[in-house]
């Protein structure tokens, strides 16, 4: 995870991949650790509120994105960003359109 950390905080530029507004300071996997990778693909950049948020509601975090079942692909996976809108992430650090 080590090296993904650095490329995730670029793409975000330290703000908040869900709600686009506050600060973020927490690494969250979307996939499970223990079933996931630490790709940045896997990787969300979240303010704290927002990490307690998807923690709190996984139906609701899985529907946008924030929390992908152990039989998915996080590459396949589009998030429901705070500014973006729809988008996809992956390995090198970008985002792409979503289907």
């Amino acid at each position: 995870m080590a090296e993904a950390r650095p490329v995730v905080r670029e793409r975000s530029r330290e703000a908040c991949e869900r709600c686009g507004m506050a600060r973020a300071t927490d690494m969250h996997h979307r996939k499970l650790r223990r079933h996931g990778d630490h790709a940045p693909a896997n990787l969300v950049h979240l303010c704290r509120a927002c990490h307690n948020a998807v923690h709190a509601d996984p139906k609701a975090a899985h529907a946008a994105g924030f929390i992908v079942w152990r039989h998915e692909d996080p590459r396949e996976i589009a998030i429901e960003h705070g500014l973006l809108g729809r988008v996809k992430l992956d390995d090198t650090g970008r985002y792409g359109l979503a289907a």
